[in-house]
């Protein structure tokens, strides 16, 4: 596949990332439906030919206008009865481009387009989506990773709302007034990306006229993205201040190229957006600052709000007992962040997970999950007894939680912690060779994290197997090295080597610092070597 990314300008990039682009979609992404054999979706301007066909005696001059003289010589009603039939309603289907784009974590899309091919499409990879067209709805706001899909010209279900004929144009703004100052607002600190539009589409012209009439010189550098543009049409887009991100191709390909695109933008963006976490212990940024291929000791819980304080201080403890590494939402998400970008990022990068899926928010996250992860294998799934879950989902829960968690739980803390003993023993095997794998493919500075990991795994595991103390276990790393040279497990110079060596992997945790070879093979081996020694010992 090729590395479409680097025909993405860096600050573009890094405006997907932190939240500051919004996709607009226009008709020529409705070109990627799937139809039966024979039909294509129209563009604008042929959707305007067709009905101008109809109309007796009529000279083209435009699709607003053949729209607009069909409505008079038949009415609004028979124009929005043709509109689906010749955007086939009934029939289309999301194609590849579309599932593609729906797995990108926006959170908030506008789209001029009357089908419903984005709403299939999300329906398509499981995230909840809530289309919005009249001004009132506007002020809703829902918990949980929800798409908003902002129809600001209407859609076949609401045919009075539609923006089509040149009346409506001529009226939109001062008949929606709260829309039109919405769009203004979302780009005076957002970035626009346009997909589908061309420069004829009226659509296109009247959110950039919103833009400019708001805005003025003040508004941000737009993106539209083509396959081989020519010359002269990205002088166009340019003059109107937006750049055109033009990838080489045969336009014929349209769809399968823009799959590719949308799936390199989402790797990109799980990559990238969890370089800035709330929570800054170094055994939770170790864990995120791994490869996205390397097994790691995350697991992830996802939890309804009023339940956390309980999580935290029941289940985190036991899950650090057994060498995993606890993370929820609230140590990675911070206030303007894409919360679907973070859930879909950390959903990717942690080996097991724990979801208590008892409220609509955390039903909604789960649908993530499922979305994302086939295999429940390592996902242990929790509700309240009073939960209503849909019926494909009563099957994924292995657990019932107590409805008082301030009473009853010893049966359910002993069920969760044979939950994690289980999947220790599972996955212990492959984290001790982990430091190992990642020395041979070169991946120094990942190496040395997990080796260091597998030190405090191996020390921790020691001091409460032979001390029968489980508070061990919640000790720094820096007092396991004391606890270890207090004991003579090591001596002086190697304990001071060891916090060398901590040094070292904070370094490359919080400032990106690179490791050398020679100093990770050094560091690698010694771990191991000092473990062996441990063992023969205890």
């Amino acid at each position: 596949m090729p590395d479409y990314l680097a025909y993405f300008p860096k600050p573009f990039l890094d405006d997907i990332v932190c939240n500051r682009c919004i996709p607009i979609i226009g008709a020529g992404f409705s070109k990627n439906a799937i139809l039966s054999l024979g039909k294509n979706m129209p563009l604008w301007d042929e959707l305007g030919k067709s009905l101008g066909k109809m109309i007796p005696d009529y000279q083209y001059l435009g699709a607003v206008d053949a729209i607009s003289a069909f409505e008079h010589e038949y009415t609004r009603v028979k124009l929005v009865e043709e509109l689906n039939k010749m955007l086939h309603i009934n029939s289309a289907q999301p194609g590849v481009a579309h599932t593609s784009f729906s797995r990108l974590p926006f959170e908030l899309v506008l789209t001029s387009n009357f089908d419903f091919l984005l709403e299939r499409g999300y329906e398509m990879v499981g995230r909840y989506c809530r289309p919005i067209t009249e001004e009132d709805q506007l002020s809703i706001s829902l918990d949980g990773p929800v798409v908003t899909l902002l129809k600001f010209h209407g859609d076949l279900h609401h045919p009075s709302r539609m923006i089509m004929t040149e009346d409506d144009y001529s009226l939109f703004i001062s008949k929606y007034p709260l829309v039109a100052t919405f769009l203004a607002n979302i780009l005076i600190s957002k970035t626009a990306w346009f997909i589908g539009y061309s420069l004829e589409d009226p659509d296109f012209r009247l959110i950039w006229q919103i833009i400019g009439d708001r805005l003025g010189k003040l508004r941000r550098l737009a993106y539209t993205i083509k396959i081989s543009a020519s010359a002269h049409e990205i002088a166009r887009f340019e003059r109107r201040g937006v750049k055109v991100i033009n990838i080489p191709g045969n336009p014929n390909n349209y769809a399968s190229i823009l799959e590719d695109v949308f799936h390199q933008i989402r790797e990109y963006w799980a990559n990238n957006t969890l370089e800035t976490t709330v929570k800054t212990e170094e055994d939770v940024l170790a864990e995120l600052m791994l490869p996205k291929e390397a097994k790691t000791r995350t697991c992830f819980f996802l939890l309804p709000r009023e339940t956390l304080n309980f999580y935290r201080k029941e289940i985190f403890p036991i899950a650090e007992k057994f060498g995993f590494t606890p993370i929820s939402s609230s140590d990675i998400i911070s206030p303007g962040d894409s919360v679907s970008a973070k859930l879909s990022s950390i959903i990717e990068r942690s080996e097991f997970l724990v979801l208590d899926i008892s409220t609509r928010s955390t039903m909604l996250e789960a649908g993530i999950v499922f979305a994302q992860r086939d295999d429940l294998q390592n996902i242990l799934v929790i509700k309240d007894p009073e939960a209503d879950l849909p019926l494909e989902w009563l099957s994924k829960v292995t657990l019932i939680r107590p409805s008082n968690l301030r009473s009853d739980m010893d049966e359910f803390l002993f069920k969760i912690e044979n939950w994690f003993i289980i999947l220790s023993e599972k996955m212990q095997p492959e984290l001790d060779q982990e430091p190992k794998r990642l020395l041979e493919i070169k991946e120094y500075r990942s190496a040395v994290i997990s080796a260091i990991a597998l030190l405090e795994f191996q020390l921790r595991q020691r001091f409460i197997r032979n001390t029968n103390d489980d508070r061990k276990y919640n000790s720094s790393l820096s007092s396991l090295i004391r606890q270890a040279e207090k004991m003579e497990l090591v001596n002086i110079e190697e304990a001071n080597k060891l916090r060398s060596w901590v040094e070292i992997r904070n370094n490359a945790i919080h400032r990106q610092g690179s490791v050398n070879g020679k100093v990770a093979k050094q560091i690698v081996n010694n771990v191991y070597s000092i473990i062996e020694r441990i063992e023969k010992r205890w």
